[in-house]
C-alpha cells in the first residue's frame, strides 16, 4: 500500500495498531517452541498470527493514546493464541 492510502485530511493514520499485535507475537514467540510438531512456515506463522488476532476484540491505538488492554487479561490470550496453534497444525494450508 502506499503511505497516502493511510492519509485522511492530511492526517497519517500509518501509526495506529492494534494494542493486542505484539502480545500475540510475543506469546507465539514463547508456546511455538511447546509444539514440536508446528511446522513454523511463514504461512503458518502468518496463520497463527491472524487466527489469534481474530478471535481478541480489538483494541488499536496510537502513540501518543492512553489505553487499557484489560479488557482481555494475559491467561485468555494466551489461551487463544494456543487454540490458533492447534487448529493451524491441524488444518495447514500447504502440504
Amino acid at each position: 500500500m502506499n503511505n497516502e492510502d493511510y492519509i485522511v485530511n492530511g492526517v497519517s493514520l500509518e501509526n495506529v495498531r492494534n494494542g493486542y499485535e505484539l502480545l500475540v507475537i510475543q506469546l507465539m514467540k514463547k508456546l511455538i517452541p511447546e509444539f514440536p510438531d508446528f511446522d513454523s512456515c511463514p504461512i503458518c506463522i502468518e496463520d497463527v498470527y491472524a487466527l489469534s488476532l481474530s478471535r481478541i476484540p480489538a483494541t488499536y491505538f496510537n502513540n501518543d493514546s492512553l489505553v487499557s488492554l484489560d479488557a482481555n487479561p494475559d491467561e485468555n490470550i494466551e489461551e487463544i493464541v494456543r487454540y490458533a496453534l492447534f487448529q493451524v497444525m491441524g488444518q495447514p494450508k500447504h502440504k
